[in-house]
C-alpha cells in the first residue's frame, strides 16, 4: 500500500533499503527526543530543589544522543536517497519499455514535448520530492508521538488539550488539497502548452524564419512561458491560506495549553515544575505538528505529478502472442475491419486483398482512411473488429520480431538520429556489414551524396540530418528499408513536395526498393502510381472502387476518374494564366 502511495510499485520490485531508512529515521528521532527528556528532568529537579544531574553526565548523554542522531540520519539518508533513486530509475526504464509495447499509433498521438517533459522534468521533480518525503515520513511522525507521550507522562490533561486540536487541523487538510489541486492543474496545463509551443518553434524553425517575419510564433512561445510563470506562482501560493490556517491551529493549541496549564496550576492540580516542563514540551510538540502541513503539501504535489506518470503507465498494451506464427507468404488481407480513433469510425466493414509481390495504391480524399489501412498493416494500431492478415496469419498472432522482419515503412516524415549515416541506415538491419550498407545506399541513389560528407559514412547527423535536403533524407530512409529487406513494404508517397531532380532519383530508388515486394502505396499524386498493379479507392472509411488505372478511368462518374481529371487540370495550371 505504501509502495503504491509513493509510486514505487511502478518500479516492479521491492527495495529493502527503504525499509532500512525508515528504521534508521525512527532511531534518529528517538535520539533527537533525548534532549527533551533531559530538559524535563533538569527542570523538575531545579524547580523542586533537588540536585540536578551533573553537567558532565548531561554533556556525555547529549553528546552520545547528538552523535547517534547524526550517524543514524546519515545512514538513513544514504539508504533513502540510494533506494529512491534506484526505484525511480527502474520506474523510468519500465515506463519506457511499456511505451515500446503500447500501440505505436497511440504513442505518436502524444506530443514529443509532453513525453520529454514527463520522462525528464516530471520524473526529476517527483524523484526529488519522494526522496525527501520518504525520509521525513518517519521523523515527522515519530518525534511528535514521542513528545506527546512525554506530555502524557507529565500531565494527561495537557496532552488531551493538544489532541483536541487534531480534528480541527484535519479539517484544514482537504481544503489545502483542493486549493493545491486547482492551482497545480492549471500549472500542469500551462507547462504542457509551453512545452508544445517551444517544440513546435524548434521543429518549424525554417518555416518560422521564412514565413513569420512578425515573429508571431516566437511571441506565442514567449506568452506561453509567461503564462507558465504566472500559473506556477499561483500554484505555489494556492495552498498558502490553508498552510497558514494549519499553522494557526497549532498556535491556538499552544495558547490553549498555556491557558489550561495556568488554570490547573491555580487550582493546585499541578506543580509549577510540571507546568513549566509541560509548556516547554507542548510548545515544541505543536511546532513539530505545524511542520506536518508543509509535508502534506509536498506529498500532495508529488501525488499530482505521480498521477500524470500513471496516466501513461495505465495505457493499455498491445497483446503479444505467446506462440509465434510466421506468414506463409507476403500477401496482405484486411477482412471486415472496423476501426476508429475515438472520434468517429475511420474504417467500417473494410475489405481488401493484396496478392503477394504486387503493388497496390491507396487513393482517396483526405480522411478517407488511407493512412489507417497502412497503420493497421504495420500494426501501429489493432483493429476493433475483423482481422489484418499477412500470408494468411493474423498480425496479432505474430511476435513483434516476426512482424518487424515482415513489414517495412517509408514515410514522408523521415526520422534520422544523431549518429553516423552508416548507423542510421543500419537501423534497417543492425548486423549488416559496411559493404551491405553501401550497397543499399547505392540502390537508394544516395551513396555519392554520403561520400561528399566530411567523414563520409562516419559523418554524424545532427538536427535530424539538417545538412541533408528533404529528398536526400528520403533516400537515406529508402536505403534503410532496402537493407532491412522486408517482404511487405508500406510507402507513404516519398516524392510529395520534392523537386524534380530528387523525384527522379527517389523514383529510381523506389524501383529498386519495391522490386519483388508486396507494396502498399499511399498515393497523393496520381500520376506516380500508373505502374501500380491495382488501385484501391477509399472514401469515408470504405472501399468504393478497385482496379487498374485503365479500368478506373473508363468509369464516367467514378471517384478515381474525377480525382485524376482534377489533378491533370492542376498540373496544367500556370502562374499568371487567365
Amino acid at each position: 500500500m505504501i509502495a503504491r502511495t509513493f509510486g514505487f510499485d511502478l518500479a516492479g520490485r521491492d527495495e529493502p533499503a527503504l525499509r532500512h531508512s525508515i528504521a534508521l529515521a525512527a532511531g534518529a528521532a528517538v535520539f533527537r527526543f533525548v534532549p527533551y527528556v533531559l530538559l524535563v528532568v533538569v527542570l523538575l529537579d531545579l524547580m523542586e530543589g533537588e540536585a540536578p544531574l551533573s553537567s558532565s553526565v548531561l554533556f556525555a548523554v547529549l553528546l552520545v544522543a547528538f552523535a547517534a542522531d547524526l550517524f543514524l540520519s546519515a545512514q538513513g539518508l544514504e539508504r533513502s536517497f540510494g533506494g529512491t533513486y534506484g526505484l525511480v530509475t527502474d520506474m523510468r526504464l519500465r515506463l519506457a519499455d511499456r511505451l515500446g509495447r503500447m500501440p505505436l499509433g497511440r504513442v505518436l498521438q502524444r506530443h514529443g514535448g509532453m513525453l520529454t517533459d514527463l520522462f525528464a522534468d516530471r520524473f526529476a521533480f517527483y524523484q526529488d520530492v519522494a526522496t525527501h518525503m520518504w525520509w521525513h515520513l518517519s521523523t515527522t511522525l515519530v518525534l511528535p508521538l514521542l513528545l506527546w507521550g512525554l506530555l502524557v507522562v507529565l500531565d494527561w490533561r495537557l496532552a488531551l488539550t493538544v489532541a483536541a486540536f487534531v480534528p480541527l487541523a484535519a479539517l484544514v487538510v482537504p481544503w489545502s488539497f483542493r486549493l493545491l489541486d486547482k492551482g497545480a492543474s492549471r500549472a500542469i496545463e500551462a507547462r504542457e502548452q509551453a512545452g508544445r509551443a517551444f517544440v513546435d518553434l524548434v521543429e518549424g524553425a525554417k518555416e518560422v524564419r521564412v514565413l513569420d517575419p512578425g515573429r508571431g510564433r516566437t511571441r506565442a512561445a514567449q506568452e506561453a512561458v509567461a503564462a507558465l510563470e504566472r500559473r506556477s506562482i499561483k500554484a505555489e501560493l494556492a495552498p498558502a491560506p490553508a498552510i497558514l490556517a494549519f499553522g494557526l491551529v497549532w498556535s491556538l493549541a499552544s495558547a490553549a495549553v498555556i491557558v489550561v496549564a495556568a488554570l490547573i496550576w491555580s487550582s493546585g492540580g499541578i506543580s509549577g515544575a510540571t507546568m513549566l516542563a509541560g509548556l516547554v514540551v507542548s510548545v515544541r510538540l505543536c511546532a513539530e505538528l505545524a511542520e506536518i502541513g508543509t509535508f502534506l503539501v509536498e506529498f500532495r504535489v508529488a501525488r499530482r505529478v505521480l498521477e500524470t506518470i500513471r496516466e501513461l503507465a495505465d495505457e493499455p498494451l498491445q497483446t503479444q502472442t505467446e506462440r509465434d506464427t510466421p506468414p506463409a507468404d507476403a500477401s496482405v488481407e484486411l477482412k471486415d475491419v472496423d476501426f476508429s480513433y475515438g472520434d468517429g469510425p475511420a474504417l467500417t466493414g473494410f475489405n481488401l486483398a493484396i496478392p503477394a509481390g504486387t503493388m497496390t495504391a491507396l487513393v482517396g480524399p483526405s480522411g478517407a482512411g488511407k493512412s489507417t489501412v497502412a497503420s493497421l498493416v504495420a500494426r501501429l494500431w489493432d483493429v476493433e473488429e475483423g482481422a489484418v492478415r499477412i500470408g494468411g496469419v493474423d498480425v496479432r498472432a505474430m511476435s513483434a520480431e516476426t512482424l518487424n522482419r515482415t513489414v517495412s515503412m517509408v514515410l514522408q516524415d523521415v526520422a534520422l538520429f544523431e549518429m553516423s549515416v552508416e548507423d542510421n541506415i543500419r537501423l534497417g538491419r543492425p548486423t549488416a556489414s559496411r559493404d551491405e550498407v553501401m550497397a543499399a545506399a547505392r540502390a537508394a541513389r544516395i551513396h555519392e551524396r554520403i561520400e561528399r560528407l566530411p567523414k563520409g559514412y562516419d559523418s554524424v547527423l545532427v538536427g535530424s540530418g539538417a545538412e541533408l535536403s528533404g529528398g536526400e533524407r528520403q533516400r537515406v530512409a529508402i536505403a534503410r528499408a532496402i537493407l532491412k529487406d522486408a517482404p511487405v513494404l508500406v510507402l507513404d508517397e516519398a516524392t510529395a513536395s520534392i523537386d524534380l531532380e530528387n523525384e527522379r532519383l527517389i523514383q529510381e530508388a523506389l524501383s529498386n526498393l519495391t522490386r519483388n515486394r508486396t507494396t502498399i502505396v499511399i498515393a497523393h499524386r496520381l500520376h506516380t502510381i500508373a505502374r501500380a498493379d491495382q488501385i484501391a479507392v477509399l472514401e469515408k472509411g470504405r472501399l468504393v472502387e478497385y482496379g487498374t488505372v485503365e479500368e478506373l478511368l473508363v468509369r464516367k462518374r467514378g471517384v478515381f476518374r474525377t480525382m485524376w481529371q482534377r489533378q491533370e487540370e492542376a498540373r496544367g495550371w500556370q502562374i499568371g494564366r487567365s
